[in-house]
């Protein structure tokens, strides 16, 4: 009789999860969102700040510990997740000799996919035993609430005072700014957007702005795991962290180096920077970065030149907002190849959509390696920029929280589309689902192929939420 009723509650738990969090998101229509004012929203912004464009990850890193040094009133970052390795060790041991300093520190993390467990297991207990630092989740998991599973924090901004804000795809750890890569790093990109004499209507400004949204919103929870008799813990990482980067300064580790004083006089002038993001709903978002993203490629006159993990065209994005590819403009797109993805539903999802985005006039690249590219990347007419944590796919569009800086100058632009043309110097056409015979495409794990392609078959059934 107990087994039985178990059974019971386990199925009724299982059929309402199917409907809240799966047969929910099939109704609503995208389509009667809310049309937000997309001139007006990106024509705010700044025409004094400086952009630095960030490519390589080890040196993302090492620009996040010079502007944590510093810092002096102020630290906020809203993450997606903290990967674990010795840069994130080096991270928030950099973050806690600023708070030592007096300097406030906010983290912000996706309720979910934060990561702070394992290695980083210890680190709320510092947080928690540290006055000056502080830390909340975004949409924690909540079984009573599947629905909110799908609501996730997809940002990857930094913060120091209004002077510095670092934006893009990248999250903190070895997986993205190892010195000496392993198996599973990603090639990721960032900008630095840089305040030089602290402005008001600086882009910082509008991105601190955000934050403190995040921070304030009903959707985000203090954290709740480091309890007082986690104290004595607590003060225990703390010591060891401080001894950590202690050491790592004294043995001059190149991750903690001091840059050059005018390290960020290199960031160059811009004619105009703006900053976007998703709004904060449940359920589904009006899809301000797609709109964003469309209203600037439909301008397109001679090129739209992206950079995706992955694409994943739907119905909806369709129905959303309607994107016109002018056919006498250069469309081209780098995205990764099967062998080398690091997330195989995605590119399931990409895979069955291959066909429809080569029936267009889009050039499609796939990037054969070292490693993956996970960077989000648009570069349009070669003046106007958009970098942040967008994907292609509906997830993005509709569900996560996302942002993005759009820049507006050829100098920059000159850069990221250099920057874009060495993945592409390492990927091959495709051309109407077929690779060349030289293509390199058809090696690689022979399961891991197959598996994905498997999965093409199905991904009808999930792309929506992809």
């Amino acid at each position: 009789m107990i087994l039985k009723t178990i059974f019971a509650i386990i199925l009724s738990y299982c059929v309402y999860v199917f409907f809240t969090a799966y047969l929910l998101f099939l109704v609503p229509s995208p389509s009667t969102i809310e049309n937000t004012d997309m001139q007006k929203l990106l024509t705010a912004g700044s025409t004094t700040d400086r952009v630095l464009l960030l490519e390589d990850g080890f040196q993302s890193g090492q620009v996040r510990i010079q502007t944590i040094r510093e810092a002096k009133t102020s630290i906020d970052l809203a993450y997606y997740s903290i990967q674990k390795g010795k840069t994130s060790q080096l991270f928030f041991a950099a973050l806690f000799d600023a708070a030592d300093r007096g300097v406030h520190v906010r983290i912000v993390l996706d309720g979910i996919f934060h990561n702070m467990r394992g290695e980083l297991r210890d680190i709320p207990d510092a947080i928690a035993a540290h006055p000056n630092v502080e830390l909340r989740y975004y949409e924690p998991l909540n079984i009573v609430m599947p629905w909110t599973w799908h609501n996730r924090l997809h940002d990857k901004i930094f913060l120091v005072d209004n002077t510095y804000g670092i934006i893009g795809g990248q999250n903190i750890g070895d997986r993205y700014m190892a010195l000496q890569p392993k198996k599973d790093y990603v090639f990721d990109r960032d900008v630095l957007v840089y305040n030089p004499n602290h402005n008001t209507n600086s882009t910082v400004v509008e991105m601190k702005k955000y934050i403190d949204l995040l921070w304030e919103h009903p959707f985000t929870k203090p954290e709740k795991h480091a309890k007082r008799q986690h104290h004595a813990k607590g003060l225990k990482e703390l010591a060891r962290l401080a001894q950590l980067y202690k050491k790592a300064r004294a043995q001059s580790d190149p991750f903690v180096k001091v840059l050059p004083k005018e390290w960020a006089q290199e960031a160059l002038r811009s004619d105009h920077v703006a900053f976007i993001h998703n709004p904060i709903q449940r359920l589904y978002k009006d899809p301000i970065m797609w709109r964003a993203f469309v209203h600037f490629a439909n301008q397109a006159k001679s090129k739209v030149y992206l950079q995706t993990p992955y694409a994943i065209p739907t119905k909806k994005m369709k129905k959303a907002v309607h994107l016109s590819m002018n056919p006498k403009a250069e469309w081209v797109m780098v995205t990764n190849s099967i062998q080398q993805t690091p997330n195989p539903l995605a590119f399931a999802g990409y895979l069955s959509s291959k066909k429809r985005l080569l029936d267009t006039n889009l050039a499609i690249y796939e990037y054969q390696g070292p490693y993956s590219i996970h960077g989000k990347s648009f570069v349009m007419d070669d003046y106007r920029s958009m970098v942040g944590s967008y994907n292609l796919d509906p997830r993005s569009a509709f569900l996560n929280t996302e942002s993005a800086v759009v820049i507006s100058g050829f100098a920059f632009a000159n850069e990221l589309t250099e920057a874009m043309d060495i993945k592409r110097a390492h990927s091959t056409r495709v051309n109407n689902g077929e690779y060349p015979a030289e293509s390199t495409n058809q090696k690689g794990p022979v399961f891991k192929r197959m598996a994905i392609t498997a999965l093409s078959k199905l991904s009808f059934l999930w792309r929506f939420l992809l």
